[in-house]
């Protein structure tokens, strides 16, 4: 008897690693000579930007540039000055997972940021980069889906449906874009540029077609001198993009990050000159059914099954859920406006509970306020935010963090209140093996004996139909019939009738 394994092939991507990690920065660095000394330094922000990303074999590295803007009063002042210092750095992470060719996504912040004076004319500049990285692993298997063996052989075919999550696909594009910006009517117009940071907004995601269609939004806040006022402005700055995808399978969902590679902001004649670059990277996820044949008898003749266990991911379920924190900064000095309130993700952190995974993400808030008597004072403050996801058992989790909208701070007794939304967005996957037919031959052994046309039999403890009929070389249906059974199942300690099939 011929018998031949029919084949499906399950082709993609599938995460190898991913986590957050963090990495200090320190600089020294000289005031430049046309700058007056430092008096005290009132505080540092911190940006980064993502220029490379190489995946080796077993080491993943990252390089950019980490820039601070150091606020400061300068010796003799009252107005407050600005220095921007400029790192270069290279993060580089170790893991097993890693391999050369594979795609991997990556985004890079600053966490915190720093500075110290050495001497009026030195200062010790520090920032924390806060990196989240993804590594996809290539996959290729062929896994058994059937058998052909002519009609009339007597084969009876275990066939099982499981649900497979795979990635067609990987894309990522850099973008640029450019605006021209002047504060609103009713503020006064800008004549000095203190400070500036780029923060992430709202982006939304879909298919047209071939065609992964990004539109989001980036905060641009700046901190400017209007005649004798210090002026914080948020500008919104949107962006819409196209990835062109090499296949785009019904269902696919995607899964995008967004990152900064750039921002340059110049102020010329009262308007804010901006271009910005950002790298934006995507990962489709897609679910869909596969039928495999996990074992195989004959009812006219003897035959040899091998199986094998087969690896199969699914993504169970991607979700995000919204938590508020609340603190209050305690100052010294006490607060009359707040200028300034900027909120990062520092590290995150998850633990099992009954039920689930709780994650635990640290966040800091470093705020920028006006005191009584009209100095520029800065106060930095941490603070754990955690969330709860159910987690089914055999599952593994991971997440991230990021702060959402505005943080908002507002001066009370004792210092500055502040408040902000961070969201948590997890992605469930589970990993099983499945038993798979790898080969069929007919046996060399032979049946002896006459068998007789009906057997009594009771099912015991784990023992299914399909290992009844094939041990008693009769079928699941036959099984059912003579019995009475509609579920295709008998409880444990049933007596069956076995009727054997004439073939």
């Amino acid at each position: 008897m011929d018998m031949e394994l029919q084949r499906i092939m399950i082709e993609g991507f599938w995460p190898a690693s991913q986590g957050m990690f963090s990495q200090e920065e320190t600089l020294e660095s000289i005031v430049p000579d046309a700058c007056p000394d430092i008096s005290r330094i009132v505080s540092a922000v911190g940006k980064v930007f993502l220029k490379d990303k190489e995946l080796g074999e077993g080491s993943l590295r990252l390089s950019g540039t980490a820039r601070v803007t150091v606020l400061y009063i300068p010796e003799g002042e009252e107005a407050p000055r600005s220095l921007e210092v400029s790192i270069p750095f290279q993060c580089v992470r170790d893991d097993p997972q890693f391999h050369a060719g594979c795609p991997v996504q990556a985004t890079v912040q600053a966490a915190s940021a720093d500075a110290r004076t050495i001497n009026p004319r030195k200062m010790l500049v520090r920032v924390n980069l806060a990196v989240w990285a993804a590594a996809y692993q290539q996959e290729r298997r062929e896994l058994s889906c059937d058998v052909n063996c002519g009609e009339g052989a007597g084969m009876e075919k275990l066939l099982t449906t499981r649900k497979c999550s795979v990635i067609p696909d990987v894309a990522e594009k850099v973008f640029t874009f450019s605006d021209v910006l002047r504060p609103p009517a009713s503020k006064p117009e800008m004549e000095e540029l203190l400070l500036y940071r780029a923060e992430l907004g709202t982006m939304d995601a879909k298919f047209i077609g071939k065609k992964l269609v990004l539109k989001g939004d980036i905060q641009l806040v700046t901190l400017y001198r209007g005649g004798e006022e210090l002026i914080p402005v948020r500008f919104e700055l949107p962006y819409s993009q196209i990835l062109d995808l090499g296949t785009v399978p019904d269902e696919a969902e995607p899964d995008v990050a967004v990152t900064l590679k750039s921002v340059d902001c110049r102020l010329r004649d009262g308007e804010l000159e901006v271009t910005m670059e950002a790298l934006a990277q995507a990962a489709l996820w897609v679910q869909q059914p596969v039928t495999l044949i996990s074992d195989a008898y004959c009812l006219k003749q003897p035959i040899d099954v091998e199986r094998s266990p087969e690896r199969l991911c699914t993504m169970v379920e991607r979700s995000s859920r919204r938590e508020v924190a609340r603190k209050l900064c305690e100052s010294g000095i006490p607060a009359k406006q707040v200028l300034d309130c900027a909120v990062t993700v520092t590290s995150m952190a998850s633990a099992p509970v009954e039920g689930g995974m709780e994650f635990t993400a640290q966040a800091a808030a470093s705020i920028l306020y006006l005191s009584e008597d009209d100095a520029l004072c800065g106060v930095d403050v941490e603070l754990p935010v955690s969330c709860r996801a159910e987690l089914p058992a055999g599952c593994t989790c991971s997440c991230i963090c990021r702060p959402i909208g505005e943080a908002a701070a507002v001066p009370v007794t004792g210092g500055v209140e502040v408040r902000f939304e961070t969201e948590f967005a997890w992605t469930t996957l589970r990993e099983e093996q499945v038993s798979c037919v790898s080969e069929l031959k007919p046996s060399a052994a032979r049946e002896t004996g006459v068998r007789p046309s009906v057997v009594i039999r009771r099912v015991e403890r784990g023992e299914a139909l399909w290992d009844i009929a094939k041990a008693c070389g009769s079928t699941v249906e036959d099984i059912c019939g003579a019995n009475g059974l509609a579920s295709g199942e008998a409880a444990e300690g049933v007596l069956l009738l076995i009727p054997a099939k004439r073939c």
